[in-house]
């Protein structure tokens, strides 16, 4: 298929879905609050998508990324050691909205604490052969820790055969282009990532049912960061919409549901984890 034909296959996928109960109940405090949550999210990202895929309408797009990017951090306000992929902050990128990205930035939980499904993360973080080291990357980036950056980077590329993650390394290599503010460097990691050869593999992971046949996730997700750190970084490649590159809040952002309204950005972690509550920026 070529792209066009793409974009209609997964503007067909995505049904738009009912919230209502789960939204009901939240507001309400009945019910599943994990499970209603997370069919939020589902609805808040897939609305997202079908405003710019189908409407092409940007604000609309950005006002619902931020809807989800804030239900998925209630959902963290439950789980702080829940999982945090490398993709985890893209509706937050994508919103624009500074508090998300701020949150997003500097939630480092997942990456500190031994869980029983996924092992010891403070180690797993540090260890070239697990996913986990991947996704810390991004936590770094957001975080412009440049000198650790900098430094994994040169450890996993210096030592390729170190990882099972092969099609991962040129993620890597973008990292190592950023921390170093090479331009170039990130615009040929970012053209490889959305391009004809790795994207097909890239987008279709099991993760990215929504997104799969929209955006190349892992690129947009990158070049979102670039752009944040002042690096206009344009990607040759249709799998990243070059309308959500630009740094451009809303004026204003709407939580159009009261359980959403009455939730902090910056609410603090409870027991155990409060000390590990990002901080207002």
């Amino acid at each position: 298929m070529n792209y066009e034909d793409l974009i209609k296959k997964g503007i067909n996928h995505l049904s738009g879905g009912n919230a209502d109960k789960a939204i009901q109940l939240l507001n309400s405090n009945q019910g599943s609050r994990s499970g209603c949550l997370s069919l939020v999210f589902t609805h808040a990202k897939t609305e997202c998508l079908l405003s710019w895929f189908k409407n092409k309408d940007l604000a609309a797009a950005k006002q619902w990324a931020y809807v989800a990017a804030k239900v998925r951090r209630m959902m963290f306000q439950m789980t702080p050691w829940s999982s945090f992929p490398a993709y985890e902050p893209l509706f937050a990128l994508i919103s624009d909205h500074l508090d998300a990205i701020a949150w997003y930035s500097n939630h480092r939980v997942p990456f500190f604490v031994e869980d029983d499904l996924r092992g010891n993360e403070s180690t797993n973080k540090d260890d070239p052969a697990t996913i986990t080291f991947h996704s810390y990357q991004t936590s770094l980036a957001l975080r412009r820790e440049w000198e650790e950056l900098h430094r994994r980077c040169a450890l996993i590329l210096s030592h390729p055969s170190e990882t099972e993650w092969k099609d991962l390394l040129v993620d890597h290599r973008f990292f190592l282009a950023l921390a170093e503010g090479d331009k170039r460097g990130m615009k040929a990691a970012l053209d490889e990532l959305a391009g004809p050869v790795l994207a097909p593999r890239r987008n279709f992971d099991f993760a990215f049912g929504l997104t799969e046949n929209l955006i190349a996730t892992h690129a947009t997700t990158y070049a979102k960061i670039a752009w944040c750190n002042g690096y206009e970084i344009g990607v040759d490649s249709p799998w990243v919409p070059r309308q959500w590159l630009p740094i451009a809040p809303l004026p204003t952002y709407v939580d159009p549901w009261p359980f959403l309204a009455e939730f902090d950005f910056w609410t603090h972690f409870e027991g155990d984890y409060e000390n590990w509550s990002p901080k207002r920026q």
